[in-house]
C-alpha cells in the first residue's frame, strides 16, 4: 500500500467499533482528508451495506485513488478531490461526515470549513464525527499531548491541538448539538455532533 500510516492502522478498529454504534445500516459517509485510504478500506470491508466516499486535496489524490483501486471494496466510491479551502463540496447529503487527525494538521480557518461545510452536507439527524486529540478548557490531557502540540507547531504554526470548547462551538452555529465525546485510545477522543432537526 502507497503511503501507509502506522498509527492509522492503530487506530483504524478502535474507530470502527465506535462508528458502528452510531451509523444506521446502509449510512453513506463522507470522509474528509483520507489520507491512503486506511480507515476507508477497512470500515468498507467491516460494514458491506455502507457506502463510503473517501476524499482528499488534488496532490494526495493519486496515492488514495491507487490504493482504493488495488484493495479496495465495491461499497468504496472513486475518491473525489475537496480542498477546505475552496467552498465546492459534494452535492449529495450523507449520514454521517468522518474525519481523523484533521483538524490539529490544518489551520483554524480550514478546520472551521471542515465543521461548517460537513454540517451543510448531513441530511437531518445526521452525524459529523471528528477524531484526534483535544484540549479542554486550554489544558492538554496529557504531557504527550502537549509536546505533539509544540511539534505540530514546528511543522507549521497555524496547526495545533484544538480546544473542545471552540469545536464544540462551531458545532452548535452550524446547527449540530454534541451527542458524545467518547475517550479513545492514545489519548485521542472522537466527537460526534448530530444535525438538529
Amino acid at each position: 500500500m502507497q503511503g501507509f500510516s502506522q498509527a492509522a492502522d492503530n487506530n483504524k478498529a478502535p474507530i470502527l467499533a465506535v462508528l458502528a454504534e452510531w451509523l444506521p445500516d446502509d449510512a453513506n459517509v463522507l470522509e474528509i482528508g483520507s489520507g491512503s485510504g486506511q480507515h476507508a478500506l477497512h470500515a468498507a470491508a467491516a460494514l458491506p451495506s455502507i457506502r463510503w466516499q473517501p476524499t482528499e486535496r488534488d496532490e494526495a489524490l493519486a496515492t488514495l485513488t491507487s490504493n482504493v483501486a488495488a484493495f479496495g471494496t465495491a461499497n468504496i466510491l472513486p475518491p473525489a478531490a475537496l480542498d477546505l479551502a475552496l467552498p465546492r463540496w459534494p452535492e449529495n447529503p450523507y449520514d454521517c461526515v468522518y474525519s481523523a487527525n484533521v483538524l490539529h494538521i490544518v489551520s483554524a480557518t480550514l478546520g472551521a470549513s471542515l465543521i461548517q461545510g460537513g454540517a451543510n452536507t448531513l441530511v437531518e439527524d445526521g452525524l459529523l464525527a471528528l477524531y484526534g486529540p483535544f484540549k479542554y478548557q486550554g489544558e492538554f490531557t496529557t504531557p504527550s499531548n502537549a509536546d505533539f502540540d509544540l511539534w505540530l507547531k514546528d511543522q507549521n504554526p497555524h496547526s495545533g491541538v484544538r480546544d473542545f470548547e471552540w469545536v464544540c462551538g462551531l458545532a452548535r452555529g452550524a446547527g449540530l448539538s454534541l451527542l458524545e465525546d467518547r475517550a479513545m485510545p492514545a489519548n485521542n477522543r472522537l466527537l460526534a455532533f448530530r444535525r438538529r432537526v
